[in-house]
């Protein structure tokens, strides 16, 4: 499975979580036992972002709400804030992904999940939320 599916997926899991309510570790690990073509490179991708975000949802969650622009968290879309999670974890958790990467690859998501919109705003708030984690 390559990168941009296991992202992907991912994606889809943080927004079942976010329905459910239900964040989980075993949600989670329980939903990639399911998967195909798992790999080491993969394992360690999702191990990762997975408890990174399970661990500091309440720090992705703070970043993602103070660069919303004239929105609340609580209004935005469960698939976009999925996105938005998903892309922020990797930006503050996973080394190896360039920070441009991860907004490149969260805007794609967007075209593809979610309404015209999105990919515009997603853009504006991931670019916010880096300026913030380069300042640091």
């Amino acid at each position: 499975m390559t990168r941009n599916k296991m992202r992907e997926s991912l994606m889809k899991l943080l927004y079942q979580a976010d329905v459910r309510n239900e964040y989980l570790y075993d949600f989670f690990v329980n939903a990639y036992e399911l998967m195909e073509d798992r790999t080491a490179v993969n394992n360690q991708y999702f191990e990762t972002v997975v408890r990174s975000f399970l661990d500091y949802k309440t720090i992705i969650d703070q970043d993602i709400s103070e660069n919303l622009k004239k929105w609340d968290i609580d209004r935005l879309g469960k698939v976009e804030l999925s996105i938005l999670r998903l892309a922020v974890t990797e930006m503050r958790y996973v080394d190896d992904i360039p920070h441009k990467v991860s907004i490149n690859e969260a805007i794609e998501l967007a075209k593809q999940y979610a309404d015209d919109q999105a990919p515009k705003y997603i853009n504006g708030v991931l670019a916010s939320v880096l300026k913030k984690i380069e300042s640091l």
